[in-house]
């Protein structure tokens, strides 16, 4: 019989009772071996990371060494030219100013740093108007999954889409807004008008999501934290203060980094509210509604780094400030949730 049992274990590489550790791990390693599916399963989940070195590894690669040299973008088998810094004297010295470049690419950077900072605080009233919607919803009151639904249509629909219709109500000549007040306003052409109507724009799509998320967390809190509330005596606002919004904190600390982040890369709301003009306006009228984004892809232009390889060098630095910001912003964020978190423990 145990003649019979220890070929059965042999078969199915099981280890026989008393059997070494040395001998187990032996029949493990057996164990491991490269079947077909294991091989199916491997390439699968290598092909992301094959992805991402070819379509992002690579040009990260490229815009980290386009800071320090001149790259021609349209053929990179030209030999790279030690750019000895100019790049970061174009982007941040306002002084730098070199009679062979036409364009003040460090103007250009600051004016479009503060735009793209309030259009990024924007974010923060998307996420107030979001948990005030799903705070209602949450009442469970008649038609709330209808709302719901109607509240997150923005939030589907295409960016283009949604910023010619903001251009279309904010028209001079035909616009709703010029219709209902009886001015005749040229508000696109209005310079501080611009950055508000691109604000308005992403308040109006950016609820959409974050609704929909604080709806599954509101729906998450126990119920019997507000009842213990209620015995207490706490009324709503105190429930809302001390119970609803530490239970939703996940959810709003997720939110946070995904507006922040999207704000800082704005770009399609901007550039099509604001369409480039000539000269000057190249953001918009004055460049108000010129972003860090809109400011990259304009200096890798075709009509601009033809002119001097230095503007593709400012782009990449540009692209780089705009990813230590995007980090800054999110360990600013995580450590303010870690100390809060430490704070309830």
């Amino acid at each position: 019989m145990t003649d019979r049992l220890k070929t059965i274990a042999a078969e199915a590489d099981i280890p026989a009772v008393g059997e070494p550790a040395a001998a187990r791990g032996r029949n493990l390693k057996k164990k491991r071996k490269w079947t077909p599916q294991s091989v199916f399963a491997f390439v699968l989940a290598l092909l992301p990371l094959v992805g991402f070195v070819i379509f992002s590894g690579f040009t990260l690669v490229i815009s980290f060494t386009a800071m320090f040299f001149n790259i021609n973008i349209y053929d990179l088998t030209d030999p790279f030219v030690w750019n000895d810094f100019r790049a970061f004297w174009l982007v941040f010295d306002p002084n730098y100013y070199p009679n062979e470049f036409a364009i003040n690419v460090s103007g250009y950077f600051y004016k479009s740093l503060g735009i793209t900072f309030w259009i990024a605080c924007a974010q923060l009233i998307s996420l107030s108007i979001a948990i005030g919607i799903s705070w209602l919803l949450s009442k469970k009151w008649r038609g709330s999954n209808v709302f719901m639904v109607l509240f997150f249509v923005p939030y589907i629909c295409s960016g283009v889409a949604v910023s010619l219709m903001w251009r279309w109500v904010f028209n001079g000549n035909f616009g709703l807004i010029n219709a209902l007040f009886g001015t005749d306003v040229d508000w696109l052409n209005e310079p501080t008008a611009v950055p508000w109507i691109i604000i308005l724009a992403i308040v109006w799509q950016a609820p959409g999501y974050g609704i929909v998320m604080y709806r599954a967390a509101f729906a998450a809190v126990d119920p019997t934290l507000y009842e213990a509330a209620s015995l207490d005596g706490a009324n709503e606002w105190q429930k809302f203060r001390y119970i609803t919004l530490p239970s939703i904190s996940p959810t709003t600390f997720y939110l946070l980094i995904a507006g922040v982040g999207a704000g800082l890369l704005t770009y399609d709301m901007a550039a099509l509210i604001a369409p480039q003009g000539w000269g000057d306006n190249i953001g918009g009228p004055e460049n108000m509604g010129l972003t860090l984004m809109r400011l990259v892809y304009w200096l890798i232009g075709d009509s601009v780094v033809r002119t001097e390889d230095a503007f593709a060098s400012c782009a990449s630095v540009i692209s780089w400030v705009l990813f230590l910001f995007t980090g800054i912003a999110s360990m600013i964020l995580f450590r303010i949730r870690n100390r809060r978190m430490k704070d309830v423990n």
